[in-house]
């Protein structure tokens, strides 16, 4: 018999949900329905048909055109957002989200452009789009105009207001006071990969008509600076011989350390005093944090940090190399990318009165994936087993081949990595926290879209990686959200009452969820008896806080007239199914990690949580929600952004430099694409805490409390 929708049982059953168990319409793949997440990930069937269509609709596509349709095809739109008053000129077809990123007009898109965060809510003022109906947009909002820009398309010129709410924020990042570059430092001495020197170079003469590149070689090798030929790109050769006679042969070069040589790349008048400014980069996959570094004295200038664009190609890494799977596509994604880094770097340079000029040297920690992207390089191998990236470790390059707007010449180092799934970013972290040269047995974890992590010491060090997805950072959440000014960050629920205590970052209006305030309330709705340990809500409660909603079940957090949203900010059990996913994955990973490794959690002397999804999470809460170990608290530590330490130290220091390439290349990679025990675990931790609960005595003694 012919398979039917289980939704439209008139309709043929086209596609088959493997996670529902159940036949789909046509229709239904455009449904929203929080419980059919799975349909937006890349393994997923359903998810291949709505990127690139069925077989059927692709063979049935024209392959020429009308010329009336033809002149429609290529005519562009002019799309204007407000109150910027910048414009994109654009193809039909086009999201507001991409236009408004051709414009410099950067938008919250948390989901990556799915349609499900409703974080991206603009209003058409003048012009129309063509919008896909959501359940996240009230009627009243469409009455005046109100899209989601991620899901609405330009089919004519339009007038966009993007309220300031859907601006994409500057993220909060740690505040580490003057004495930052000290403190990472520790002792090390200011030795970075690119120099500068004022020299003075006797003038050629008929008796000594030596080359000028021959001349300043000599010069620098007299005072120790050189000891092998200088390489110079051509741009900087002609630079040089203007400047030399220009300055009366006294000039100030700057260069570049390669290792086994050195590599000319500016000359400038002769100033013994010169600036010289340097970019630490942690290009993460959600968000990008930059440095501003003096590189005379490694002093720490200014601090930024922002949502990395590419967001709206994806929120996780695989839908990124998807996006990026042809010339087109990889173009787009690295643009974004580079955008954002510009963002940062100019916002640097104007709060500290830098000439980006002056800034000649970046150095960029990242997931193996980010890094890529990044340089341009094709990341598609990544994908498919047997996972190869096209390199771990990264040759210095120039900013202007990859488009980061410093000088041009600017010498760009790029932090080595492990494997497909374990870069830059936990090799700058283990570096930065010094476990590479410890006597103890660390576990090091950061968990962000991904959850990496390394277990082992200073003789030994095992590493691993899991898919966490990005609901910690607010991806896939109704009321998720990052860590911003505004978000719930910690829950406490009286057992009586069931009312909920909140704290928001900077004590503000609350606007959403972040990831430390969703473990924090999870637990507290065990501890209060709202959930059981599936994650399921008891219905027989009177608290009006627990109430049926669209999607099932659910907790309002967070009432209409007491929030900065337009409506309750609320849990619900699809949530909390999503959230619990991600847990299982982290879980999962560090016991798979430790039981290859031979180990028992009671030989850990100390657990390491990096990240700035781990700066507000209360390791109790964790440890009820089940993501984290059942050990005693005084072993865990928060370490902060150690991605973008280890990325200032490779800026910095030369012997940090040597550290992380030996480090990335002492690590044992474990695969847990095809483990059984991963597996198994990943399914024990789909409970909260776990289905064994003797893994997690403290928990079993409170829930009995």
């Amino acid at each position: 018999m012919e398979p039917t929708c289980h939704r439209h049982p008139d309709r043929r059953g086209i596609y088959y949900c493997a996670k529902k168990k159940v036949y789909l319409c046509e229709e239904c793949l455009q449904c929203q329905d929080p419980t059919l997440y799975c349909k937006d990930r890349t393994m997923c069937m359903i998810w291949e048909v709505l990127k690139h269509g069925t077989p059927d609709q692709q063979e049935k596509k024209p392959m020429s055109s009308s010329p009336s349709s033809a002149a429609k095809d290529s005519s562009i739109h002019t799309i204007t957002f407000l109150p910027s008053g910048k414009t994109a000129r654009v193809k039909p077809g086009t999201t507001l989200t991409q236009a408004a990123q051709d414009a410099d007009v950067y938008l919250n898109a948390r989901c990556g452009g799915k349609g499900v965060c409703g974080s991206c809510k603009v209003t058409v003022q003048e012009g129309a789009v063509d919008a896909k109906e959501s359940v996240l947009l009230k009627p009243e909002d469409v009455r005046k105009g109100v899209v989601l820009a991620c899901t609405a398309t330009v089919n004519a010129d339009a007038t966009i207001l993007v309220p300031e709410e859907t601006k994409a924020q500057a993220l909060q990042i740690e505040s580490h006071g003057k004495d930052i570059g000290k403190s990472l430092l520790g002792g090390r001495t200011v030795s970075p990969f690119v120099s500068q020197h004022a020299i003075e170079i006797a003038p050629p003469t008929i008796d000594d008509p030596t080359s000028d590149l021959d001349r300043v070689t000599h010069a620098l090798k007299s005072q120790g600076l050189a000891e092998e030929e200088l390489t110079i790109g051509l741009d900087a050769l002609r630079e040089l011989a203007q400047l030399l006679r220009q300055e009366n042969w006294k000039v100030t070069v700057t260069l570049v350390d390669h290792g086994c040589r050195k590599e000319l790349i500016r000359t400038a008048p002769y100033n013994t005093q010169a600036p010289l400014f340097g970019i630490a980069l942690d290009m993460g996959t959600t968000s990008v944090v930059a440095y501003l570094v003096n590189l005379l004295t490694g002093e720490v200038l200014g601090q930024a940090a922002t949502q990395n664009q590419q967001v709206v190609s994806g929120e996780d890494v695989i839908t990124r190399i998807i996006a990026a799977k042809n010339a087109e596509g990889l173009r787009r994604v690295h643009r974004y990318g580079i955008n954002t880094v510009n963002q940062l770097v100019d916002g640097l340079c104007k709060a500290h009165d830098c000439d980006p000029n002056d800034l000649v040297a970046l150095s960029a920690a990242g997931n193996t994936v980010m890094t890529q992207l990044l340089l341009k390089l094709d990341p598609s191998s990544i994908r498919y087993e047997p996972y190869v990236p096209t390199c771990t470790w990264f040759p210095l390059v120039k900013a202007q081949e990859i488009g980061i707007k410093i000088h041009s010449r600017a010498a760009v180092y790029v932090v080595p990595g492990n494997a497909a799934y374990v870069g830059g970013d936990i090799t700058a972290g283990i570096v930065s926290s010094g476990l590479h040269q410890g006597e103890e047995t660390t576990l090091f974890i950061d968990v962000g879209t991904n959850g990496e992590m390394v277990l082992g010491s200073k003789d030994w060090l095992m590493t691993a990686a899991c898919s966490a997805g990005p609901a910690f950072e607010g991806g896939g959440i109704r009321h998720g959200t990052r860590a911003l000014p505004g978000a719930v960050e910690k829950v406490t629920i009286d057992p009586q009452s069931k009312e909920p205590t909140i704290q928001t970052i900077g004590d503000l209006p609350a606007n959403g969820i972040c990831g430390s305030g969703m473990i924090s309330l999870i637990g507290e709705l065990m501890l209060a008896g709202i959930i059981d340990t599936s994650g399921k809500f008891n219905d027989n409660l009177t608290t009006p806080r627990v109430r049926q909603g669209d999607f099932g079940m659910e907790y309002v957090l967070v009432w209409e007239k007491d929030a900065e949203l337009s409506e309750d900010i609320l849990l619900s059990e699809a949530d909390i199914d999503t959230l619990l996913r991600s847990k299982a994955a982290v879980f999962g990973g560090i016991m798979t990690l430790v039981k290859q490794a031979g180990f028992d959690l009671e030989l850990i002397d100390r657990f390491w949580v990096a990240g700035g999804f781990g700066r507000h999470i209360e390791f109790d809460k964790a440890i009820l929600f089940g993501m984290l170990p059942d050990i005693p608290l005084e072993k865990f530590t928060y370490l902060g952004n150690s991605s973008v330490a280890g990325s200032y130290l490779a800026l910095v220091n030369r012997e940090a430099r040597n550290e992380l390439r030996e480090t990335s290349r002492a690590m044992t990679y474990v695969d847990f694409s095809s483990s059984n025990l991963f597996f198994d675990e990943y399914q024990q931790a789909m409970f909260l805490p776990h289905t064994d609960m003797r893994q997690f005595p403290s928990v079993k003694e409170r829930l009995k409390g």
